[in-house]
């Protein structure tokens, strides 16, 4: 079984992956106030600074509050159960790795195209697709092994 993230391994991927309109990456700032606004709107009388969010992302700080957590979620528009341990988490993650795979283009491209096949013919480029991956790995290992 793989090895749930850390949470600061969730921070950065909820900010490489949920992007703003003009598809860049939220700034730690935006979020930080963001996640005060949503706090005090609650009547949590709590602020999240722009540090105290960089702390989070890369680890330093590792244990926020619950209503942190709630913020940092609200802000990403995201189930706070994301930040917890739990099937529902790694369903959450899941979906984080589609929206990043389907971010790329190359990927959206194959995506458009296969709309337009016949399921039949989709089963087929799945299989092409599979196979290329098998032929693309056993090359790897290969490489990796051969001293010349």
């Amino acid at each position: 079984m793989a090895e749930e993230p850390t949470l600061a391994q969730t921070i950065d991927k909820l900010f490489k992956t949920i992007r703003r309109p003009d598809g860049r990456e939220h700034s730690m700032e935006s979020a930080a106030k963001a996640c005060t606004v949503w706090l005090r709107e609650r009547d949590q009388g709590r602020s999240f600074s722009k540090e105290y969010m960089r702390q989070l992302r890369s680890g330093i700080a590792d244990n926020p509050t619950k209503s942190h957590l709630e913020a940092l979620a609200a802000f990403f528009d995201v189930d706070p159960a994301i930040f917890l341990s739990s099937e529902k988490s790694r369903q959450i993650q899941a979906d984080l790795e589609l929206l990043a795979a389907v971010r790329d283009s190359g990927v959206q491209a194959l995506a458009l195209r296969a709309l337009s096949l016949t399921p039949a013919a989709r089963a087929k480029v799945l299989e092409i697709m599979r196979n290329m991956q098998t032929e693309q790995t056993d090359g790897e290992d290969v490489a990796s092994t051969d001293p010349t």
